[in-house]
C-alpha cells in the first residue's frame, strides 16, 4: 500500500536531481551563443504558395524593407514591433532589396526587368531603372551613393552568355559603368570601406576595384560551382561564398581573396545555402537555405579545425526554407526571409561575459565627459 508514496517520491527526488545537476554543470548558458526569436509576419500573403526574397535593415537598423516572389510587394516594416508602415506593387517578382546609405531611399529590384527607387519613408516611386534582363543581384555603397545590380542570363548572343554588372550613380540614376560578369550574377556587395565589389554568380566569384572597376581578382575553386550568395569579412581580408556543384548542394567556401587563396571549403547539411552574411563584429558566420535552421559558425573554429571537424557555433530553428538572412549596423538584430511568406526577426545574444560591465564602464565615461 506504501509503493505508490514511494515511487512518487522517487520520481520527484530523481527529478530534483536532474534539474539540480542541469543548472550547476552548465552555468555558462547565461552567455552562450543564440538567436532568440522576436517576431514573425506575412510578407507575401499567398503563404506556402509564396515566398519572400530578400529582407534588409535600413542604416540606423529601427526599418526593415522586404520583397517578395509571388505576390510581387514591396514592404516597409518597423523593427521595434513589425508594424506595416506602407506596402507597394510591382509587376513581377522581386528578387532583391535594399536600402541607400542615408536612409532615404529604398530599391526594388524585380523580373519585369526594372529596378524600382522608393522614398523610404513614404513608398513613393520616385525613379525607374530600366535593365535589359532579369535582375537578382542590387546592393547600395556603404557610404556614398552609388547601386549596383546583377542581371541574369536568359538570352545567348555570338555563342557567349552576357550576364553584366550595372553601376548607377544616384539619386539621378545615370548608368556610369556596365561590367561583364559572363554569366547570370546571383549576388553583388560593397566592401565595407567601398574600395572593392563583390560579384558572385554561376561559375565564379569576381573582385572588382571600383576606383576604375578593374577586374583584380577572380576566386577559384576545383570545380564548377553556381554560387548563391557570397559577402566580403567586415575587415575586407576574406570573402565567404556558398553554392552548388553538379552533384554536391551547401558547400561553403572561404578565401583570403587578395592572394586568391582557398583557406576553407567544408559542408555540413547537403542542402542548398541560399544567403551567407557575416556578423558586423567579424567573428560569425551566418547561413540559411533548404536546412530548417540558421546556422552560425565561429570564423575563429573555421580556420582551427581541419572541414568535417569544425564545431556549429549554434542552430537556430527557423522553420520553412530561407532565402536571405541580414544583420543590422551593430549586429544585436537580424532578420531572415522564408519561403512560406514569413520575415523573422532574431535577436543576437551573444558569448562575451563582461560585454554590460563594458557598457556600464562605456556610458560612466561618457558622463565624466560631460561633466568636463
Amino acid at each position: 500500500m506504501q509503493l505508490p508514496n514511494l515511487s512518487r517520491r522517487i520520481s520527484a527526488g530523481l527529478l530534483f536531481f536532474l534539474f539540480t545537476a542541469l543548472t550547476h554543470a552548465q552555468p555558462h548558458l547565461d552567455y552562450q551563443l543564440r538567436l532568440e526569436p522576436v517576431w514573425s509576419r506575412v510578407a507575401d500573403a499567398l503563404g506556402e504558395l509564396g515566398s519572400v526574397e530578400s529582407a534588409e535593415f535600413s542604416p540606423d537598423g529601427k526599418y526593415i524593407v522586404s520583397g517578395t516572389k509571388y505576390d510581387n510587394s514591396v514592404i516597409m516594416w518597423r523593427t521595434s514591433d513589425g508594424t506595416e508602415l506602407w506596402r507597394q506593387s510591382t509587376r513581377q517578382e522581386v528578387e532583391r532589396v535594399g536600402w541607400s546609405a542615408d536612409g532615404t531611399y529604398v530599391a526594388a529590384a524585380s523580373e519585369d526587368f526594372r529596378v524600382t527607387i522608393y522614398e523610404a519613408k513614404t513608398g513613393k516611386v520616385v525613379k525607374v531603372l530600366k535593365h535589359t534582363q532579369g535582375i537578382d543581384g542590387l546592393t547600395w555603397s556603404n557610404k556614398g551613393s552609388l547601386l549596383a545590380t546583377g542581371e541574369e542570363v536568359t538570352e545567348m548572343g555570338n555563342g557567349s552568355p552576357k550576364g553584366v554588372i550595372r553601376i548607377f550613380n544616384m539619386p539621378a540614376g545615370n548608368e556610369m559603368k556596365t561590367l561583364e560578369f559572363g554569366s547570370t550574377v546571383n549576388r553583388v556587395y560593397f566592401s565595407t570601406d567601398d574600395q572593392y565589389l563583390l560579384a558572385v554568380g554561376h561559375g565564379a566569384v569576381k573582385v572588382y576595384k571600383v576606383a576604375d572597376w578593374s577586374l583584380v581578382q577572380s576566386l577559384q575553386t576545383d570545380q564548377y560551382v553556381n554560387f548563391a550568395s557570397g559577402v566580403f569579412s567586415p575587415d575586407g581580408q576574406y570573402v565567404v561564398g556558398v553554392g552548388s556543384t553538379k552533384d554536391v548542394r551547401g558547400n561553403i567556401f572561404v578565401w583570403e581573396w587578395k592572394s586568391g587563396k582557398l583557406l576553407k571549403h567544408f559542408n555540413h547539411t547537403g542542402k542548398k545555402i541560399e544567403s551567407v552574411a557575416w556578423h558586423p563584429n567579424g567573428k560569425y558566420i551566418a547561413h540559411v537555405g533548404h536546412d530548417p535552421y540558421i546556422h552560425i559558425y565561429r570564423v575563429a573554429d573555421i580556420f582551427r579545425y581541419g572541414n568535417d571537424a569544425i564545431p556549429v557555433a549554434h542552430k537556430a530553428w527557423a522553420g520553412d526554407h530561407a532565402e536571405y538572412i541580414d544583420f543590422n549596423a551593430d549586429g544585436i538584430f537580424l532578420v531572415s526571409a522564408h519561403q512560406n511568406g514569413l520575415i523573422k526577426l532574431w535577436v543576437w545574444m551573444g558569448e562575451e561575459s563582461d560585454l554590460n560591465a563594458k557598457r556600464h564602464h562605456q556610458i560612466l565615461q561618457e558622463q565624466e565627459e560631460a561633466k568636463k
